[in-house]
């Protein structure tokens, strides 16, 4: 009755008001370094001071439940782009953990991939800090955020440098990543930007192709439409998938072709379903 009383003009105040309480809830907390002084290693320790953070988003810092964690990377062809929270992802009930890391050519391969393994390492040590449970820690991308997505679940070596298993992982969501070794890490080869993504097609341990026969957590790829997506793009994550339920055996692939999508906008299909698996298996 109070409610009713207020009219329409008192509803809408109430209304702002209410939603303005609820967005009060979110928490960010910005640039945290994800390695620490006696880890920061060789190379080019001013870069990898400026590069090497991570930004986490809480959806609600009230609640005392440890929430799921997802941490992503951003694309940008291994040499552009930076740490944002996917608009899709807030208020879905779990943290995010937006990671920045080195890019080529001022960094080259395996930097990147360290980077990707050194943030997740950093998320299971810390994230229970921030209402985050350390059990249910997913990792996804978009583009070479994909990439390193697909590398780090698949490629043991860069987590077992922190003593974590990539089993360790509830999920792995590469989106439109590339499943061939990156056509960054051949350009650096070459010592060339140029030369198109495709080619030549190189499948070498740097390529998530490459570690089909590993012990893997569970996997989702999502790719556009194969009329619409970059050249080769689904096919290499169609035969990702095909080799690790065939030849491997692993329990959980799931492949998705999102019809009618392009490499930008499978985004959104992929991040609406992401979180969706997110949820049903808090």
């Amino acid at each position: 009755m109070k409610i009713r009383q207020l009219g329409w003009f008192g509803m809408v105040i109430l209304g702002f008001c209410w939603g303005s309480l609820q967005a009060s809830s979110e928490e960010i907390i910005q640039n945290i370094p994800y390695y620490e002084a006696e880890t920061m290693g060789s190379g080019d320790r001013e870069y990898r001071s400026e590069r090497c953070l991570l930004d986490i988003y809480v959806p609600d810092k009230q609640l005392e439940e440890k929430l799921p964690v997802l941490v992503w990377f951003h694309g940008g062809g291994l040499s552009g782009g930076g740490k944002h929270f996917p608009a899709l992802l807030k208020q879905q009930g779990f943290l995010i953990v937006a990671v920045n890391y080195r890019l080529s050519p001022r960094a080259q391969c395996p930097d990147y991939l360290e980077d990707a393994a050194a943030s997740i390492a950093w998320t299971f040590r810390n994230i229970a800090k921030y209402g985050g449970n350390p059990e249910k820690i997913y990792v996804s991308g978009h583009s070479a955020g994909g990439y390193l997505t697909a590398m780090v679940a698949m490629d043991p070596r860069y987590l077992a440098k922190w003593e974590i298993a990539n089993t360790d992982l509830a999920g792995a969501f590469p989106i439109s990543g590339q499943m061939a070794t990156h056509f960054q890490i051949i350009n650096e080869r070459r010592g060339t930007k140029g030369g198109g993504p495709y080619n030549p097609i190189v499948v070498d341990e740097y390529a998530p192709l490459y570690h089909t026969n590993q012990k893997l957590p569970p996997m989702y790829l999502y790719v556009g439409d194969t009329k619409l997506e970059w050249k080769a793009r689904v096919e290499e994550n169609a035969l990702l998938a095909a080799m690790m339920k065939l030849p491997a055996g692993h329990n959980v692939v799931e492949y998705y072709s999102f019809e009618g999508t392009n490499h930008g906008t499978v985004a959104e299909p992929a991040q609406k379903h992401l979180r969706k698996v997110i949820q049903e298996n808090r």
